[in-house]
């Protein structure tokens, strides 16, 4: 793989990062004014929905838009624009159907799924608040899956700017409703603090919509395009029936890694409580830890994930490329790459949520259960960067045609996770819960890249050296961390407003200094192609 090839997956994936980068930021400026709107009691509803609709979702999409990418890159490459629009047509059509049949389920289910997650009788307030949510979500699970219809397609043709920019665009559009909404409805009309939870749940559905016409608009020159390329074409069109075969060949394979790898949300679901009761908890201290690990940090521990679904994206048409052509030299430069620059990328950004997790929590949620939201977040930052291997190796993995062999890891590393759940929160409390998906995350991550230098012949010693550098990097930055504190940025002493500015301070500071001792080993050089000399020549000027 040449300069500007490493360079178009270099900059693909940071183009996509950013746009997932920019909705997790949205993401999370929302959360301080929606926890004032629905209240702490309110927010274990909101983080049980979202596990339930992350869990439906993965099921109804049944991975179709990883192998719509993936078909619409093999096709695009070999001229076969006749075959690219009937993928497209079929991908709508099937992702539409099983959006809808998910949607009923989820209607149907709601109630028993609320009762057995809640540990409550069928007819308590805590029930039914729950089986409200779940039904409203209902609606998302059917668009949700049309919109990832689009989002395929246009990764496939490598169209990441479009693909980045939908992000944005629905999480903007779900950010307006969910705070306009809930704020006429708690403070102007005096709803019950649960309506913004309704609210919340229902901007889900209507951002999908949005976003939805938007790619609709963006068809209208893209599909004119390939049309015309595909009249000039003497291409046979090849059997529906075999292009729908070929399609589940990629995705079930790909829906059975990402149900299983997401079988944390289900586990937390199901047994926290459960859990947490026999570790000595009260079921007020249970629900107050669940949304703590799976809503108010876990907002904040998705920064530093932006970066895996980003190079995922990239990925998956440079690697099938790359295959296609029985290029084995690009196809190991591709896995170095993508894996050293998850590495550069997120080790920072998670060490900054671990170094200084006490004043961001405090920044964000302000004083309420600081120590408490404090120490979660300093104990779930570790998942920012276990989080980002495991599911880039998995990308690799699934992209390389090593799937069954992924399926196996993968179901073997629930059963991991299932057998350490209970016993390591019983022993730990909610730290259990961590330790278990750490585990499950590390021990994916390891074996992936184990079996694809096994069949690719992938040697990992440059990453190795790297990582160090990486690592004195980090230490660095924590010396930096010292410094501030110790010339008066105490953070915590100061309003939120105040606060956020220092916050900040120790950001950029913090990042700058990661770059220059970084830059002494040539690694944002070597992995970003980025010349630091000059970009401070451009700035100056």
């Amino acid at each position: 793989m040449n300069e500007r090839h490493k360079h178009s997956l270099i900059l693909g994936g940071l183009t996509s990062s950013a746009g997932v980068f920019i909705s997790k930021a949205i993401g999370i400026l929302y959360v301080s004014p929606f926890t004032m709107l629905a209240t702490d009691a309110n927010l274990s509803y909101y983080a049980r929905a979202y596990n339930v609709y992350e869990i439906v979702l993965n099921i109804s999409i049944a991975g179709l838009p990883f192998a719509i990418a993936t078909m619409v890159a093999k096709y695009t490459l070999k001229g076969q624009f006749k075959t690219v629009l009937l993928v497209r047509k079929l991908s709508t059509a099937i992702l539409a159907l099983m959006g809808f049949v998910a949607m009923i389920f989820l209607l149907l289910a709601a109630h028993p799924i609320a009762q057995f997650s809640v540990s409550g009788a069928a007819d308590s307030l805590e029930v039914l608040r729950t089986r409200n949510v779940m039904m409203i979500m209902a609606l998302a699970v059917f668009t949700v899956p049309l919109l990832n219809s689009y989002r395929g397609f246009y990764q496939g043709l490598k169209e990441l700017k479009t693909y980045s920019f939908s992000q944005v665009f629905e999480q903007i559009t779900r950010v307006s409703f969910l705070l306009g909404i809930g704020f006429l409805l708690v403070y102007i009309l005096k709803f019950d603090a649960i309506w913004a939870v309704y609210a919340a749940i229902a901007s889900t559905s209507l951002s999908a919509v949005s976003s939805i016409i938007y790619f609709i608009g963006k068809d209208r020159k893209v599909l004119n395009e390939i049309k015309h390329k595909a009249e000039v074409s003497d291409e046979v069109l090849p059997n529906q029936k075999e292009i729908i075969k070929e399609m589940f060949y990629f995705s079930i394979p790909f829906l059975l890694n990402v149900f299983l790898n997401n079988s944390n949300n289900t586990i937390n679901l199901l047994f926290f409580n459960r859990a947490m009761l026999m570790h000595g908890a009260t079921r007020v201290e249970a629900d107050l830890y669940y949304s703590m690990v799976m809503f108010t940090t876990n907002k904040l521990t998705s920064i530093p994930q932006v970066v895996a679904p980003g190079f995922i994206t990239a990925i998956i048409p440079y690697v099938t490329t790359a295959f296609e052509n029985k290029d084995l030299k690009q196809m190991q430069k591709h896995v170095l790459d993508s894996v050293e620059t998850v590495f550069y990328i997120t080790l920072p950004l998670a060490y900054f949520l671990f170094g200084i997790s006490t004043e961001i929590y405090y920044v964000m949620y302000g004083s309420g259960s600081l120590a408490m939201g404090g120490e979660v977040l300093r104990y779930n930052s570790i998942t920012g960067i276990l989080f980002n291997l495991a599911a880039v190796s998995n990308a690799l993995m699934m992209a390389l045609r090593l799937r069954k062999q992924n399926l196996l890891i993968s179901f073997g590393g629930v059963l991991l996770k299932f057998a350490l759940f209970v016993p390591l929160i019983v022993w730990f409390g909610y730290k259990g819960s961590i330790y278990s998906n750490a585990i499950n995350q590390l021990v994916l991550f390891l074996i992936n890249m184990y079996l694809i230098k096994l069949n690719y012949k992938v040697h990992y010693s440059r990453t190795v050296r790297r990582v160090i550098f990486m690592i004195i990097g980090l230490m660095a930055m924590q010396l930096s961390f010292f410094a501030l504190n110790a010339v008066g940025l105490h953070v915590i002493d100061q309003g939120r407003f105040i606060a956020l500015i220092e916050l900040g301070i120790y950001g950029v500071v913090g990042v700058i200094v990661y770059l220059i001792t970084t830059s002494y080993f040539r690694l944002p050089q070597k992995i970003l192609n980025l010349d630091l000399k000059k970009l401070m020549m451009r700035l100056r000027k």
